[in-house]
């Protein structure tokens, strides 16, 4: 049983090296990190065709090292191609990859080259965009990697002591510069997220109404587009009210503006009390409200009608002490009518109810 823990946690820790947060690259540009990936794959390639002539792929294999160097090269340009001409996304795993991938034909022709090849040197290429684009424990693994092919080609040749101050070097500068990017691109990361947030904060607040904290104009139209979309895709049923107070105008004129905020603010806070949980509460402007019914039909938008008036008939006062009514239309959405339409039909009904508002207390049955 311990054996395959053991097994399940080094599994568990691998993925997690592998396979990065997708939070982490939710504020890259992805397709233009993997363009860049491809323009620096054709570039280290053009680099590494130069270089065959000074270190030619002949130590470890012969003249038949150049066929693998060929084939390493050639696969290069293909890949940097593709990245630079794709418009899919790269997932998490597969920009792993591409940063795996480099540093891998690059060893390959350091290997076909020898200890005195300069193909190591092209893996600061692969450093600087791997700091850049992938999460710290990937840029580890590769770095590491990225020390073991620069020293251990010559490890095995005569002469290699001579040349370890050269790959220390090397691989301080790979460090150095991956540690940079590392710390560079957390940073602008850190700056998007909160230039994300401000942005999603400033969004909703355009969807509040500032007065009562209900949505406004503009939340209620895309909410609308949202449900009657909803409704031709499954066929539930939708519903919506428009609440006008009575008399309002009134109120203002006798107690002041101030006092109306404060009545519009009640009868905000009856609305989100009354209606169910999964339905919207709007103002439309100046006293008139809207309540979105999901899954409601016409009897059942009609009772929560009648709770609403008379919870506000219940619970609000105008400052002089006399009862405060809201008279409520109703209508429900028919398939291919437009949100509009709803909306135009459930304040035809409420016009039709406005004369009730005489009457000192709503009638629930109406």
């Amino acid at each position: 049983m311990a054996p395959r823990s053991m097994q399940e946690l080094v599994r568990v820790r691998m993925r997690s090296v592998v396979v990065a947060s997708p939070d982490h690259y939710a504020l890259l540009d992805r397709r233009l990190i993997s363009r860049l990936a491809g323009v620096l794959y054709c570039c280290a390639g053009a680099i590494a065709i130069g270089l065959l002539a000074l270190n030619p792929p002949t130590h470890a294999m012969g003249a038949a090292g150049w066929v693998p160097a060929v084939a390493i090269l050639a696969l290069a340009f293909v890949l940097g191609a593709v990245m630079v001409l794709t418009r899919r996304l790269l997932g998490p795993g597969a920009l792993f990859l591409v940063g795996l991938s480099g540093p891998l034909m690059l060893a390959a022709l350091q290997w076909l080259a020898g200890s005195h090849g300069a193909y190591s040197q092209l893996l600061i290429l692969s450093v600087v965009w791997c700091g850049v684009t992938l999460p710290g424990p990937q840029v580890l693994v590769l770095l590491v990697l990225d020390t073991a092919i620069v020293f251990l080609p010559g490890m095995t040749e005569h002469g290699y002591s001579a040349r370890v101050a050269e790959c220390v070097a090397t691989v301080g500068v790979m460090w150095t510069l991956a540690l940079a990017c590392v710390g560079y691109s957390d940073r602008l990361r850190e700056i998007r997220r909160r230039l994300r947030e401000q942005r999603d904060t400033a969004d909703a607040l355009a969807r509040i109404d500032a007065l009562t904290g209900l949505g406004n104009r503009r939340a209620l139209d895309e909410a609308l587009t949202v449900q009657v979309a909803l409704v031709a895709r499954t066929g539930h049923a939708l519903s919506a009210l428009v609440g006008d107070l009575d008399r309002f105008k009134r109120i203002n004129d006798v107690h002041g503006h101030h006092a109306g905020d404060r009545l519009l603010c009640d009868v905000a806070e009856v609305l989100r009390d009354v209606v169910r949980t999964p339905d919207a509460c709007f103002r439309w402007g100046g006293d008139e409200f809207v309540v979105l019914l999901t899954g409601a039909d016409a009897s059942e938008a009609r009772d929560v009608a009648a709770r609403v008036a008379a919870a506000v008939h219940a619970r609000c006062t105008a400052p002089g002490g006399e009862p405060v009514t809201l008279s409520v239309g109703a209508a429900t959405h028919a398939v291919g009518r437009s949100g509009a339409e709803l909306l135009a039909a459930a304040d035809a009904d409420l016009l039709e109810r406005k004369p009730l508002a005489r009457s000192p207390v709503p009638d629930a049955r109406s």
